[in-house]
Formats: structure tokens, C-alpha cells, sequence
């Protein structure tokens, strides 16, 4: 039995084209600089690594309140 995720699709790329990460035009991507891809809706958006890892950072920190809100008896209003 497969496990289902909230994760969407995503891996680590080689950029075949130098291109702006979508999160930070200022954000350059070389080619074969490394990048982060996401699949959405049929599309593929890509992300400079230090985009990615700000946005890692980010939602691990979301994830892990979440996970030790889990046990609460009562819900916590967001």
C-alpha cells in the first residue's frame, strides 16, 4: 500500500539554460548550476538552491509545530 504525502513533487535538476529562479529574479541560475524543480499543475517551476533552502527552513519549521500539535486534545486555531 502506497502512503499518501503534502508534499508535492519536486527534486534536485541540472539547469540546461541559464535562467531567473522564479522566486528571486535577482537570483541568477548558470547552466548547470543545480536548482530545485517542483511539478505543479502540469508545470515545472524552478528555484535557485539558496531559494530552496530558505523555503526548507521555512516549512520544516511549520511541519514540526504542526507534528507536535498532533496530540493536543483540543484544535489550535491558526
Amino acid at each position: 500500500m502506497s502512503r499518501r504525502s503534502l508534499l508535492v513533487s519536486m527534486s534536485w535538476s541540472i539547469a540546461g539554460r541559464a535562467h531567473d529562479c522564479r522566486y528571486n529574479k535577482k537570483h541568477r541560475l548558470a547552466k548547470g548550476d543545480r536548482r530545485l524543480t517542483i511539478k505543479s499543475d502540469g508545470d515545472e517551476h524552478h528555484y535557485c538552491v539558496a531559494c530552496a533552502k530558505s523555503f526548507f527552513e521555512h516549512d520544516l519549521k511549520k511541519l514540526r509545530e504542526l507534528y507536535e500539535q498532533a496530540d493536543v486534545e483540543k484544535a489550535i486555531a491558526v
